[in-house]
């Protein structure tokens, strides 16, 4: 018997070494999920499932045959929706008559069975959640393009490594040509920027899935590998270092984990999405403008829900969502359904007995909280003048971080300043109002006041707002009571709620803390270089080559350097090293002569 024991002990001690490095090894793999977890509600009978192995003899990965099956599971039993019109093209802030617009037509029925696919999806949603794949505790960027616009993605990771970030990026491809491999593995790979082609990784998904433009965006922050992400555009240019925006106790992403940008316009939001998302109440007129998706952070570890709420909304935003966020108004696409995901959640989770969102992330917060910020600082429009006609070119988003630093600092001196007659407060929207809306991917940046070559234009009004001021908090009356009784521990939270009400006050930003510039109006895809409606070339009155962003006082003013000059230089430089653009390469060429 104890000789018995002896060898026991002695076997386990010569495996005790393999689990140890086992363990080691997948530290920084992290799915909430079992590893043999199945699709609900099918299990395993469902119509996604593996058509044999990919070319590398790999399966294609249970996440996705749960992820599409939970999605087809949700599918409202409606037909698609229509609107009556058009949402007025309004900038924020709207006036203070401005009724939020109301012209969706829909059943009882099918708003009936649009709830019912609401409360279904929402009542797996918290599990569904434990299951999202990332890797613990890493940061990235992410993008996604296809063949068509792929030669917009060069722009961007040259701009950003200028910067001198080094943030590893992820670029999901959604179709492909020979050219975009090459240029994956000989230009991008090198600068730390990894093609994931996502016809490789779904290639025994059965059946594929089809999917619209605006919808591959969540699809890439799903399938991203980063815990942090940063999402951008393939079109926005980094003039300044985003990695800080991730770095651990970074402001406002430590206590948020999920940060938005704003647009141009107001809102264009059906009050019936509010309720059949749950009967959540509208937010008031004035709050905020609505957000544009171009440029999103995410902790996937504390907003996995959130994430895959946004995913239910654009699988279904073609035929559903799109148009009851924006109503055919400006920039209809997938740009309103992360941040109203979020709102969704929050509302729903102040309700008695709301929702419960899953707290796994808790045991590795590392003194991180769970809320959202959206970011109040507008954009500004910048553009050229040609022969007389001025196009927007870019807008121009802040930093966040001394976004928070200018709110934060708003707030803090409003609490010492006289008491003062209360200001009109925004009311809650269940009769009129509306959010701020944005230009989409594809819209011209806003040019609603008179333009200057050289200039960013935005409503002058839009750094201040009109409401009543709190101090940002983990712990609210409002909705706390219900998160005690519901078992949560409200010190992992921050009541971003706070965010709707400080519209009044004055944000100071630092004006040259621009990070980002969105080139929306003009795509620097210098594949199309010499087509005329790409307008990225173009003459004075002289017959000679004009700069993209103008005056370089101007770039070098609000950048530090001449970041248009390096950016054409190192696109040139890569342009060149194509066959298939050798006339790219020789106009290009041709311009940085005459115009650098």
């Amino acid at each position: 018997m104890g000789e018995a024991l002896s060898r026991k002990a002695k076997y386990l001690v010569l495996a005790l070494p393999l689990v140890l490095t086992f363990l080691y090894l997948t530290r920084d793999y992290h799915s909430y999920g079992p590893p043999h977890v199945t699709p609900y509600p099918y299990r395993g009978q469902g119509p996604y499932k593996t058509k044999g192995t990919h070319a590398t003899g790999a399966t294609v990965s249970s996440w996705w045959i749960e992820f599409f099956s939970r999605l087809d599971a949700a599918h409202p039993n409606a037909a698609p929706v229509q609107i009556d019109g058009r949402a007025p093209n309004k900038n924020f802030p709207p006036p203070p008559d401005y009724e939020r617009p109301d012209m969706l037509v829909l059943t009882a029925t099918d708003e009936a069975n649009m709830r019912a696919s609401h409360a279904a999806y929402m009542s797996e949603l918290a599990e569904f959640s434990r299951h999202l794949p990332y890797r613990r505790n890493t940061n990235g960027i992410v993008t996604t393009a296809g063949a068509k616009n792929f030669g917009t993605v060069v722009p961007m990771v040259l701009a950003l490594r200028q910067t001198g970030s080094r943030l590893p990026v992820e670029i999901v491809v959604d179709s492909s040509v020979p050219w975009v491999r090459t240029l994956c593995a000989e230009v991008l790979a090198p600068r730390n920027a990894t093609c994931i082609f996502i016809e490789d990784v779904w290639a025994g998904l059965d059946p594929q899935p089809k999917l619209e433009r605006f919808q591959w965006k969540f699809i890439s922050i799903v399938a991203s590998s980063f815990q942090n992400v940063l999402f951008l555009d393939a079109d926005v240019i980094p003039v300044h270092s985003p990695d800080s925006i991730l770095a651990p106790g970074s402001q406002p992403f430590a206590s948020t984990g999920f940060i938005t940008w704003p647009d141009f316009w107001a809102a264009g939001h059906t009050r019936l999405f509010y309720a059949i998302a749950g009967d959540v109440e509208v937010p008031p007129v004035g709050a905020r403008t609505t957000s544009e998706s171009g440029i999103m952070a995410y902790d996937k570890a504390r907003h996995a829900d959130t994430l895959l709420l946004a995913s239910y909304y654009n699988y279904y935003g073609p035929d559903f969502f799109y148009a009851m966020m924006t109503q055919h108004g400006p920039g209809e696409g997938d740009k309103e359904t992360f941040f109203q995901a979020a709102l969704v959640l929050e509302g729903l989770g102040k309700k008695p007995y709301g929702y419960v969102p899953p707290m796994g992330w808790t045991q590795n917060a590392n003194g991180n909280k769970k809320g959202y910020w959206d970011v109040k600082k507008l954009p500004h429009s910048h553009g050229r003048t040609v022969k007389g006609n001025w196009r927007g070119m870019l807008m121009l988003q802040m930093d966040p971080m001394e976004d928070y630093r200018a709110v934060m600092a708003a707030i803090e001196k409003d609490k010492h300043k006289e008491p003062q007659p209360p200001a009109a407060q925004p009311t809650s929207d269940n009769a009129a109002a509306s959010d701020g809306d944005s230009a989409s991917d594809d819209d011209t940046t806003s040019d609603s006041t008179t333009p200057t070559d050289d200039s960013d234009t935005a409503s002058t009004s839009a750094d201040t707002a009109t409401s009543d001021a709190s101090t940002p908090t983990t712990d609210s009356d409002s909705g706390n009571s219900s998160m005690r009784a519901r078992g949560l521990d409200a010190t992992f939270f921050t009541d971003s709620s706070f965010l709707a009400n400080i519209s009044h006050l004055k944000f100071e930003q630092e004006p040259k803390r621009w990070m980002f510039f969105h080139h929306n109006g003009c795509k620097l895809d210098f594949t199309r270089i010499d087509e005329e409606k790409a307008a990225i070339v173009a003459t004075d009155d002289d017959g000679k080559f004009m700069r993209l962003w103008g005056n370089p006082d101007w770039i070098i003013g609000n950048t530090g350097r001449d970041v248009e000059k390096e950016l054409w230089r190192d696109s040139m430089e890569v342009w060149c090293l194509v066959a298939e653009f050798d006339t790219v390469c020789d106009k290009m060429r041709e311009i940085y002569a005459q115009v650098y």
